[in-house]
């Protein structure tokens, strides 16, 4: 039975990286542009603190977006029944499957909706508390540095 729980976990975990994925996906408008953004090709950056500094203010950048860049802020799920000691079963229809037992192979069991219901509260609550939207970060690391999505995109075309 821990094979089933810990297969119905591994394939949840792949549908939320793969929403991820489809998010950050989304913020491109191309793949040229996602392959800018995640190191795929190499673009000659140089910036003095002056000069980024001058780009976080353009691009309204706050101390919590760089925080969030740096991973210094707690993930947005924390607090969550999704990101507790609780084993968390998500099924389509909130039924277990066959031969999963409560207590054993799962702590509580909730339905696909209530798990969007989840995440969704919780990246609201989060923007209201930080001011940072989880899903939609205003920074991409470039060669070591923290610069806005928009100014990604334009040294990304600037090489091309």
């Amino acid at each position: 039975m821990q094979r089933k729980n810990l297969t119905v976990i591994v394939i949840i975990l792949i549908l939320m990286c793969g929403v991820g994925i489809v998010i950050i996906g989304m913020n491109y408008d191309s793949q040229d542009e996602m392959a800018a953004a995640s190191g795929e090709y190499t673009l000659d950056t140089n910036y003095t603190s002056e000069e980024l500094q001058d780009m976080y203010r353009k691009y309204n950048i706050t101390e919590n977006d760089i925080k969030f860049a740096n991973n210094e802020l707690p993930n947005f799920l924390e607090g969550t029944i999704l990101s507790s000691d609780y084993q968390v079963l998500v099924t389509e229809d909130g039924k277990p499957p066959e031969g999963m037992e409560l207590g054993k192979d799962y702590d509580i069991i909730i339905t696909e909706a209530e798990m969007i219901s989840i995440i969704e509260k919780a990246e609201t609550d989060y923007i209201s508390k930080y001011g940072v939207d989880p899903s939609n970060p205003k920074l991409d690391e470039v060669n070591g540095y923290l610069i806005p999505s928009e100014e990604v995109a334009k040294l990304f075309y600037s090489v091309n």
